[in-house]
């Protein structure tokens, strides 16, 4: 008769025992990870220190530069600290080259990254991005108002989307994304005149001297030709968007959160369109 093995003598108890023990282990494993591996460092860090480190290129005015004294000046300065005074927080701005901002932001450098940047979906895997703070895309730029003599200059009613380009003068800066996009809208609008100009000013002009019926530009320069020339004025329809986003850790569910609120806040405050009209002379429209 085979003599039982020391295994085979174990009470059943004791295999239901250990089997309860690695359950346990399993829960306790799960509940680590949701509380340590899920926690958003970023957000505690800026809390703990009292300090959100931001990134940006001050090379791009009016949206980031530096004045006299070497300071970082701009909308995206002016927004960035906008945003740390409703967290009760401080803000650190860090200079890096543009194309190097992402990256700080990925290994963890920078808490976030400010500096006009688009939204780019193929770096979503890396990095978030906030809900958009700034439309930079092209816009339709016209006379303003609607008297007869703009009216007769724009060949009878206004322009107002690319529905009213047919047999209209579209004035655009030569080999842009305007005059790209300008020319798939003449495949719509066979009798769509464009008028090539070395600058998108140059475009601008040909709309306020009459020469154009409007023209095809990006928005920042729509923003600044209308307030310094009142005589132009941006249609509501955005051609072709480009909105400008913040760049954040990837992980950083809280800090996503906080930041999304806060410009929501800023929007709803005013704020937002009190700093279009302080650094690009009006609100957008």
């Amino acid at each position: 008769m085979r003599r039982a093995t020391m295994a085979e003598r174990r009470p059943r108890w004791a295999w239901l025992a250990l089997a309860g023990l690695l359950l346990l282990a399993a829960v306790a494993l799960l509940f680590w990870q949701s509380a340590v591996v899920g926690r958003d460092r970023a957000w505690e860090q800026i809390l703990a220190t009292g300090r959100w480190r931001v990134g940006l290129d001050p090379s791009f005015p009016p949206f980031e530069s530096l004045d006299a004294a070497g300071q970082p000046i701009g909308f995206d300065v002016d927004l960035a600290r906008a945003i740390a005074a409703t967290w009760g927080v401080e803000v650190q701005f860090e200079g890096l080259g543009f194309d190097g901002l992402v990256d700080a932001v990925q290994t963890g450098r920078l808490e976030s990254a400010i500096s006009a940047l688009p939204y780019q979906p193929e770096r979503t895997q890396d990095v978030a991005f906030s809900p958009a703070y700034f439309e930079a895309g092209l816009v339709l730029v016209t006379l303003a108002g609607n008297d007869p003599q703009n009216d007769a200059m724009a060949g009878g009613g206004a322009v107002n989307s690319l529905d009213d380009l047919a047999g209209r003068r579209l004035a655009v800066e030569w080999g842009s994304e305007g005059d790209v996009q300008a020319r798939l809208l003449r495949r719509r609008f066979p009798d769509l005149v464009l008028l090539p100009e070395d600058t998108p000013q140059a475009a601008l002009l040909a709309v306020a001297e009459g020469r154009a019926d409007a023209a095809l530009v990006d928005h920042i320069s729509a923003l600044q030709a209308s307030a310094a020339d009142q005589r132009l004025a941006i249609a509501p329809q955005v051609v072709v968007s480009d909105p400008y986003v913040i760049v954040l850790p990837r992980k950083a569910s809280e800090l996503q959160r906080q930041v999304s609120l806060a410009l929501q806040t800023l929007q709803a405050d005013g704020t937002l369109d009190a700093l279009m009209a302080r650094w690009f002379g009006a609100a957008p429209p």
